[in-house]
């Protein structure tokens, strides 16, 4: 498997989610890694795994066409920019108790995301491996069908589909 990693852009680390994806790195030697780490730690070297601190919006856009698998912060960008190419968001939301972001909004549009069938929400770090081994073991048409239902839903009215998703958080605007 093709797995992106983003913590984004944001000052504040998220190394939460970063020492989460060394750890289920380790113990899956056949998949092929991009990570952007941001301001957090990362000394991961092996063969298959790129990283770097963070890619320029062409690089992001071309390391979400290769991925299969986004894991990442639960950011609007992040995941609209996943399901525009097609690649599945697993998402994990910053936690304002972790010292990761000001508030909890990310944990809240991470759970709305997954209710909406639009990404997986992680909840907790420590459930990465199982959600890349539950993505791995859906069956190829299935994967490709729910990727589609959200590629189709961003692409064909984007406008809509953003309300849908800012409706569900109860957010104005």
């Amino acid at each position: 498997m093709k797995i992106m990693v983003s913590v984004g852009t944001h000052e504040q680390p998220f190394q939460r989610l970063l020492d989460a994806a060394a750890d289920v790195l380790a113990a899956r030697p056949q998949d092929e890694w991009i990570v952007q780490f941001g301001v957090g730690r990362w000394s991961v070297r092996r063969d298959g795994v790129r990283s770097t601190d963070y890619l320029d919006a062409v690089a992001m856009q071309d390391a979400l066409r290769w991925a299969d698998v986004l894991v990442s912060q639960a950011s609007p960008g992040n995941v609209f920019g996943a399901l525009a190419t097609g690649t599945w968001p697993l998402v994990l939301g910053r936690s304002r108790a972790e010292g990761e972001h000001v508030d909890d909004h990310q944990i809240r549009f991470a759970r709305t995301l997954d209710g909406l069938g639009r990404a997986t929400d992680l909840v907790r770090p420590e459930r990465l491996d199982e959600a890349l081994t539950a993505y791995a073991r859906v069956p190829l048409e299935d994967r490709e069908a729910r990727i589609e239902r959200a590629v189709s839903a961003a692409r064909a009215n984007e406008r809509t589909f953003r309300r849908e998703v800012w409706d569900a958080l109860g957010v104005t605007g």
